[in-house]
């Protein structure tokens, strides 16, 4: 999965970096329709072999019909695999909405539309918990951009974390195997 989320981020950051023309906001939103796809498709593919390898194995075998019910089947995969990926797209879908509804009605002050996709992209992308990891890291680079901007007394300056969005989502997937070593991740983890 890594390689995967990894190889969407370098296209979408590649397709972000098209800023101003209109193919940067139909090919963001063309890759994320089409990360939810992959993604997705590959969940599917790991439950099929996780089906797979319990039916072949002689004490996880009773785990499935005609010994079980598939309910805990379907339970197991979709906590242990859709369930992640669930919350990060519900993540993803709502800050869309929520970012878009608060651009419209403070006059686009808040985010250029290109950055609505990379946010949910990468929120998408990151996976969860690894959405709350990016959430944190994303406030504090905006805290210290924020605070040399002080430092250096630009005035009136609008703050924009669009070149952000998509390399912090590539560098919380790189160290998601730090991460997974955190007491706090397997707390979070479903």
């Amino acid at each position: 999965m890594t390689f995967i989320s990894l190889g969407i981020l370098v296209v979408a950051f590649g397709a972000s970096l098209l800023k101003g023309r209109p193919f940067g906001i139909k090919a963001l939103k063309a890759i994320f329709i089409v990360a939810a796809a992959a993604i997705f498709s590959l969940l599917i593919y790991y439950s099929y072999q996780q089906y797979a390898v319990w039916q072949s194995a002689e004490p996880t075998k009773f785990l499935l019909p005609p010994y079980q019910s598939a309910n805990y089947f379907i339970k197991y995969i979709g906590a242990r695999f859709f369930a992640p990926y669930f919350i990060s797209l519900l993540a993803g879908i709502i800050f869309f909405f929520i970012a878009r509804k608060m651009n419209k009605k403070y006059e686009e002050r808040f985010f250029e539309q290109e950055e609505l996709w990379l946010g949910a992209l990468a929120l998408f992308i990151v996976g969860w918990p690894g959405l709350l990891f990016y959430f944190i890291g994303l406030i504090l680079i905006y805290l210290i951009i924020h605070t040399l901007y002080f430092i250096l007394n630009t005035s009136s300056v609008r703050i924009s974390l669009y070149y952000w969005w998509l390399p912090l989502a590539i560098f919380v997937i790189l160290i998601n195997k730090w991460l997974m070593g955190l007491g706090v991740w397997r707390l979070l983890k479903i």
